[in-house]
C-alpha cells in the first residue's frame, strides 16, 4: 500500500512532463486506477455499484457515468484500504510530506516550474491559464489541484496531533492555509475543532458539524459579498471570483426544476446541464433524487465512528458544499485511506499507552 499511496500523490507531477503529446498525456492519466486493484473486493459495494447503475440508467443520466466509475472502484476496494495502518503508512511517507512541503513552498514564493507552466498554457490542466499565472501563486506541489494538496495536509494534521508533535502540526496549520484550497481550509478547521478542542466525536456531534460547515457556506453566499465586496486583497483566501459563478449556478437549475424533479433527480440531458454542479450534495440529488442521494451518503458514512473517521468525514461532509469531489480520483483514495484504514491509536475515550512515554519518534505508537 505504501507504493500505492506515493504513487497517487505524485502521479500528477510526472504526467505533466507529457504534457507536449495531447495524446499519451490522455492515455497515461488512467494508469492510477490500478492502484485500487486487489483480489479482494466488497460484495455490498459491488449491490451498491449494481443499483446507482441502474437508477442513472432509469433516470435518463447514464452519460455521467464515467464521472462515477473511479468512485466506484473504491468502493469495491475497500477490504484493501481496511488492511492498511493508518499511522504505520504516515510514519513510513512522512520524508514525502516533507518534500511536497518544501515543493509547495517554493511555488508559491518563486513561481511555477517551466514543465508546469507548459502543462498549464497546453490546455490540459484542469483550470484555465489566466486562473494560475497570476501575482497570487496557487500552489499544487506534486497533486493533481490544490484540495489534493490541502487535504494531505490535513491527513497530516491529523497524524501529527495524535502523535502529539506540536511544531509539526503548527507546521502543518500553516501549510493548510498557503495550499489555498478554500474548502478543504474551512472544512479542516471545522473539524479540527470538534475532535480536538471540543473533543467531541460521536454521530450526533457529526450531524452538529455538518450543520457548522453549511452555516459558513451560507455566510459564504449571502454575507461574504456583503462584507468584503469592495475589499482590496491579494489573498485568494479572501477571493469571491469563480465561487460566485458555483452559487449563481446552483441558484438558475434550481429556479428551473421543479418540487418533483428534485425528489426524482433531473434528467441532465434534456436540460442541458453539465454533470457538475461544485456542490456534492446538489450533484448526488441531481442525479439520484433527495432519498437515492441521501442513500448514496448513507452507504459512505455507515460505520462506527471513532476520532479518525470523525474529523475525516467531517471534512468529506463539509468540503461536499464545495466540490464534486466523488469525480477525483485523487481526492477520494485520500478519504478512502483516512476513513477506512486501521487505527494503531485508541481515542480520548478509551486512551490506552502502547509505547514507552520517553519514545519521542514519529513511530511511537505503531502497531
Amino acid at each position: 500500500m505504501f507504493f500505492r499511496f506515493i504513487l497517487v500523490n505524485v502521479f500528477s507531477f510526472i504526467k505533466r512532463f507529457f504534457a507536449f503529446n495531447p495524446t499519451l498525456y490522455g492515455a497515461i492519466v488512467f494508469l492510477p486506477l490500478f492502484t485500487v486493484l486487489s483480489p479482494v473486493i466488497s460484495k455490498k459495494s459491488l449491490l451498491f455499484v449494481i443499483l446507482f447503475t441502474f437508477i442513472l440508467l432509469i433516470t435518463g443520466n447514464i452519460s455521467s457515468f464515467g464521472n462515477f466509475i473511479m468512485y466506484f472502484l473504491l468502493l469495491l476496494a475497500i477490504p484493501m484500504f481496511k488492511r492498511v495502518s493508518f499511522e504505520t503508512l504516515l510514519s513510513r511517507s512522512f520524508w514525502f510530506f516533507v518534500v511536497v512541503s518544501i515543493y509547495g513552498l517554493t511555488q508559491k514564493a518563486f513561481g511555477y516550474s517551466p514543465i508546469e507552466k507548459r502543462w498549464i498554457q497546453s490546455g490540459l490542466s484542469f483550470a484555465s491559464e489566466r486562473e494560475f499565472l497570476t501575482d497570487d501563486i496557487r500552489p499544487f506541489s506534486t497533486f493533481a489541484s490544490m484540495p489534493e494538496f490541502t487535504l494531505f495536509i490535513a491527513v497530516y494534521i491529523f497524524f501529527f496531533a495524535i502523535k502529539k508533535k506540536y511544531w509539526l502540526l503548527l507546521f502543518s496549520l500553516l501549510m493548510l492555509y498557503i495550499a489555498g484550497s478554500r474548502g478543504v481550509f474551512v472544512s479542516t478547521l471545522v473539524s479540527y475543532f470538534f475532535t480536538f478542542v471540543w473533543k467531541r466525536y460521536t454521530g450526533g456531534y457529526l450531524f452538529l458539524s455538518f450543520l457548522t460547515s453549511c452555516s459558513l457556506f451560507l455566510f459564504l453566499v449571502f454575507v461574504f459579498p456583503i462584507l468584503f465586496s469592495s475589499a482590496d486583497t491579494g489573498s485568494r483566501m479572501l477571493a469571491y471570483g469563480t465561487f460566485n459563478g458555483r452559487v449563481e449556478l446552483l441558484a438558475k437549475v434550481l429556479e428551473n426544476s421543479s418540487f418533483a424533479d428534485l425528489f426524482t433527480g433531473l434528467n441532465l440531458s434534456k436540460m442541458d446541464l453539465e454533470s457538475t454542479f461544485d456542490n456534492l450534495y446538489f450533484m448526488l440529488i441531481a442525479h439520484f433524487g433527495i432519498f437515492g442521494g441521501l442513500f448514496f451518503l448513507f452507504f459512505f458514512l455507515k460505520q462506527k465512528i471513532d476520532r479518525k473517521s470523525f474529523y475525516f468525514l467531517s471534512i468529506f461532509l463539509g468540503y461536499g458544499f464545495y466540490a464534486d469531489m466523488l469525480f477525483s480520483y485523487y481526492l477520494m483514495f485520500l478519504f478512502f485511506f483516512a476513513i477506512y484504514s486501521q487505527s494503531c491509536l485508541m481515542d480520548d475515550r478509551k486512551a490506552l499507552s502502547l509505547s514507552s512515554p520517553n519514545d519521542g519518534s514519529l513511530n511511537k505508537g505503531l502497531c
